[in-house]
């Protein structure tokens, strides 16, 4: 398909080469510079077609995942959650026309508001958990072109996980998790930016947590992501279809309790973690058409986690994509957790 769509750029610029005598070297002149401005112009409709096509949604940071995650609380255990997330972008890649720089941005400003439920069947605990994503994408431009703002609900998430292995006494835990998200959020087919995605998704993880060496522990999670079609992409008529993702966290932690007491004598289960998260897989086909978004991305982090009392506990989480292709790449992110238990 991509060759194809290479042939029919090659054609494209054929149609828009001028046709001038080769005898004058001003028309020549003038005929290289129209072409290559075309060439812009229909890498920057590239572009935005992309962008248009994938919705720029962000459901995904919803699921995002944080140490300690899947370490199950005792059963009757229901858990608050609130999640304000800040990402800054400065530039757009699409394989198929390359990246842009200059006068490239978009802001995204996510809430969440989460809850879950744990209990316990033959044994091994559970949870039930409700995710509602909120917020605004804004400034968005690509090589100056505006993409125009965003704001409103996102598509709600539910999930069910089981722990198949809960050990506490050899800190090691391996749970799975299915997520469900549901298409009711805000989606426009007008706009280029979209915090909803119009289709259904389904997101099967699992996750493995040990503790070793009496202060750290290790995080690692896996997961496959399925998407339905939007029927309603594109003009509004097209169809966007997406192949599967796959994304990859892992995440390696301290605890630091007794050196922050020194200094904050009432500070409860402190810890600083550093972890990468990765994407890949994902393409995107318009009408069956190739747009060159996917979700390519790898990304480095940094978190520190803290107890305030027996049942709040907040966490600050700092984050870099390293590499970002056929989408936008976060230059700096920070997420802010809120989390009450009762």
């Amino acid at each position: 398909m991509r060759a194809k769509l290479a042939h029919l750029l090659s054609a494209s610029i054929q149609a828009f080469r001028p046709d001038f005598p080769a005898s004058t070297n001003l028309n020549r002149e003038k005929a290289m510079s129209l072409f290559r401005k075309c060439r812009w112009k229909r890498s920057l409709r590239f572009w935005l077609a992309a962008v248009f096509a994938t919705g720029v949604a962000s459901p995904c940071l919803a699921i995002d995942y944080q140490p300690f995650d899947w370490i199950p609380a005792p059963p009757g255990t229901n858990v608050v959650l609130v999640y304000y997330d800040y990402g800054a972008h400065n530039e757009f890649n699409s394989p198929i026309a390359g990246t842009a720089k200059n006068n490239t941005h978009l802001d995204s400003y996510i809430g969440v508001a989460r809850y879950l439920h744990y209990g316990e069947i033959s044994g091994h605990p559970y949870v039930l958990d409700f995710i509602l994503p909120f917020g605004a994408l804004t400034d968005g431009k690509i090589a100056g072109k505006r993409l125009g703002d965003t704001s409103g609900v996102a598509d709600p998430i539910a999930s069910v996980g089981y722990w198949f292995v809960n050990q506490p006494d050899k800190k090691r835990y391996l749970s799975a998790v299915v997520f469900l998200t549901v298409p009711i959020g805000s989606y426009d087919s007008h706009r280029v930016l979209n915090l909803g995605g119009n289709r259904w998704q389904n997101d099967l993880q699992v996750d493995y947590t040990q503790g070793f060496l009496d202060k750290y522990t290790f995080d690692i999670a896996a997961d496959r992501i399925w998407y339905g079609d939007n029927t309603r992409a594109g003009t509004g008529h097209q169809t966007l279809s997406q192949s599967a993702t796959y994304t990859a966290y892992i995440w390696l932690s301290r605890d630091i309790t007794p050196e922050m007491q020194r200094i904050f004598p009432g500070a409860l289960n402190t810890s600083i973690s550093v972890g990468y998260a990765g994407a890949f897989g994902g393409s995107q086909r318009l009408d069956g058409v190739s747009t060159g978004g996917k979700t390519h991305e790898h990304q480095i982090r940094f978190t520190y986690m803290q107890s305030i009392s027996p049942t709040w506990q907040g966490a600050i989480s700092l984050s870099h994509d390293v590499e970002a292709r056929g989408q936008f790449k976060q230059n700096f992110g920070v997420l802010v957790r809120i989390a009450k238990s009762f």
